[in-house]
């Protein structure tokens, strides 16, 4: 997934604005399935305002990080559970009314895993039930190893560097460096190396018609802002069909 050996590091560098929009639909929905979690950074949030979070998470090092949050916040564990799993085959017997996933999509690598993951889902939401999820539309071009955050803590200091390749069949390898720096001496160097998949938007509508589901929104960034060719971020509410 990318963050296998710097999953300590991924709260530091993610800050997307995305809790207030999550949250809308959390609110609205109660209980939400929460695919990906990661370290929790969406789940937590939900779950301080009063909404029941299940979370699957495949990553070691990501579920290491969010039960570590967890171990500091037992009063969470109310509204919070966390399930070992992946998209594709997770079984957790139960629908519920609505599933995210957040930075998740881009990892399904093919129609295959793409199909099953979503066709997955469908089988755990309830009819009506939403699916919203963030995907990156047509990442077609290298780009050179470059800085890609800075962050201070003290006398710590921590960079990131990102990079992209593209690949045969429509993939594409990211490079993360993450440096550690003390009092200005380089203490740790961790390099991440993870394939993603690229996929066109025309193309995700027919596998989610496929796999059960109707395109009822589409957003081009969290603050609700509608989506227009050529934006790079695409953000979907579907609806699971009866």
């Amino acid at each position: 997934m990318g963050y296998e050996k710097a999953a300590h590091l991924y709260d530091l560098f993610d800050t997307k604005e995305n809790i207030g929009f999550f949250y809308h639909y959390g609110s609205e929905a109660g209980e939400i399935l929460d695919i990906g979690a990661g370290t929790g950074r969406i789940a937590i949030p939900l779950a301080e305002r009063g909404a029941k979070v299940i979370c699957v998470e495949p990553s070691p090092g990501m579920t290491k990080e969010f039960q570590n949050k967890l171990s500091q916040r037992p009063d969470l564990l109310r509204n919070i559970e966390l399930i070992t799993g992946d998209a594709r085959s997770f079984d957790l017997d139960r629908t519920f009314p609505a599933a995210f996933l957040s930075g998740t999509f881009d990892h399904f690598l093919d129609d295959e895993e793409r199909l099953k993951s979503l066709q997955n889902i469908a089988k755990h939401l309830k009819p009506d039930g939403k699916l919203i999820f963030d995907v990156f539309i047509g990442l077609m071009r290298d780009s050179p190893l470059s800085a890609a955050g800075k962050v201070t803590k003290g006398d710590t200091e921590y960079r990131r560097f990102v990079g992209d390749r593209i690949l045969p069949d429509e993939k594409m390898e990211v490079l993360l460096v993450f440096e550690t720096y003390e009092s200005g001496k380089l203490k740790e160097r961790i390099e991440e190396r993870s394939i993603v998949g690229i996929i066109h938007r025309k193309h995700l509508h027919q596998l989610l018609r496929k796999s059960g589901f109707e395109v009822k929104n589409e957003f081009g960034n969290y603050d609700f802002s509608e989506f227009k060719e050529g934006d790079s971020l695409l953000i979907i509410e579907a609806i699971k069909k009866k």
